[in-house]
């Protein structure tokens, strides 16, 4: 495999599952998360395992919306917005 960072390596297909594994590990997390309604920059703990500060907000809370819609598509969550327009998620 010759990935775009780092060294060329092998075993690309056990690589894919591990990743995989991972999503789906966070999507778990994230749904016991929203068991609580809960705005895309609240669910940062599920899905990440440092703090997210101001440089990389915006990448976290891409990734976390990605996360929330998955959830959506796969009829696990509900996106719900306020009188505010601000959007909340909350497991179906």
């Amino acid at each position: 495999m010759l990935p775009a960072h780092k060294d060329p390596f092998f075993g690309l297909h056990t690589r894919l599952e591990e990743l995989i594994e991972d999503h789906e590990s966070g999507l778990k997390k994230l749904h016991a998360l929203i068991a609580e309604p809960k705005r895309a920059v609240d669910v940062f703990p599920a899905l990440f395992r440092r703090p997210i500060g101001p440089e990389v907000l915006g990448m976290a809370t891409g990734e976390s919306l990605a996360h929330l819609n998955c959830l959506i598509t796969r009829g696990l969550a509900v996106r719900e917005p306020d009188a505010d327009g601000i959007d909340w998620y909350r497991a179906a």
